[in-house]
């Protein structure tokens, strides 16, 4: 064999030999994605499970929503998806299974510096509303919200008649601040002053915010409080399909394994039970 023919040879091997690395790197990436709720907690499991795993990669992907983590499993452009709410009919039918893994209680913040500590339904009618519009300190209130159809909206409308039809009233009024995302949503109360909006405590720990939980004072018993941990859940769900590769199951399981779950818990998204 000649050497010119010789280095032809050597040179396709060299190439088939790229290629099938490249193949496999790419096989052994997998892609995360969903609510941005779960996104800090998920991003601390994948460094556990990489710990363990030697020449795995998982990438979490930033917030695609619940709808989008879903439609992405689906298409198959992502390996696992993450949803804070159950499949629809039309998801299932089209090839995606979902498992519940944790819950975590969803709370009214505030900014970290805020003197305030307790709220009230009727604290949060008057907020929403617009008719209170300063903290005890006489310093503004500043409202942010979420999208009309994204869930904390609907947690919220769904604490009293009065607070829906407040939180009406809110989607009116010019000052409000919405936030498209649950990581704009953190970080626009984290951002602004005296801020006042819902979101889940298990973001808050898992992405260190400085953000405070406000303690809600239940009309149920006058006097009563109820703290982050018995105040209204968020269930999350693992959703995945049949096309789920060999690495995605394999975390799949670690998600459920005892080790997992209390690391979950130590961000305070607790064992579904």
């Amino acid at each position: 064999m000649s050497s010119s023919v010789l280095r032809s040879a050597t040179i396709a091997l060299g190439a088939m030999a790229t290629a099938v690395f490249c193949d496999r790197a790419e096989a052994e990436t997998l892609r995360i994605g969903g609510t941005g709720v779960a996104l800090g907690s998920i991003a601390v499991l994948v460094d556990a499970f990489e710990a363990q795993h030697p020449g795995s990669k998982i990438e979490v992907l930033p917030s695609l929503g619940s709808g989008g983590g879903i439609k992405a499993v689906i298409a198959q452009a992502i390996d696992l998806g993450l949803s804070s709410r159950p499949l629809k009919d039309k998801e299932i039918q089209g090839g995606a299974t979902a498992r519940s893994y944790a819950q975590t209680s969803m709370v009214f913040a505030t900014s970290a510096g805020n003197e305030a500590s307790i709220i009230t339904p009727q604290d949060i009618v008057e907020i929403y509303s617009g008719v209170a519009n300063q903290w005890p300190d006489g310093s503004p209130i500043r409202l942010v919200m979420r999208p009309p159809s994204e869930g904390d909206i609907q947690i919220i409308r769904g604490l009293s008649p009065e607070i829906d039809m407040a939180v009406d009233v809110a989607f009116e009024r010019s000052e409000s601040f919405v936030a498209m995302t649950d990581q704009e949503n953190a970080e626009t109360l984290e951002r602004l002053e005296g801020s006042f909006g819902l979101m889940a405590i298990g973001q808050i720990k898992a992405e260190g915010r400085q953000l405070k939980a406000l303690t809600l004072v239940t009309p149920q018993a006058e006097g009563a409080t109820s703290g982050p941990d018995d105040a209204f859940l968020k269930t999350l769900y693992l959703v995945s399909s049949e096309a789920a590769s060999p690495l995605a199951v394999e975390f799949q399981n670690f998600i459920f394994s005892d080790e997992a779950q209390t690391i979950l818990s130590s961000y305070e998204f607790n064992p579904v039970n």
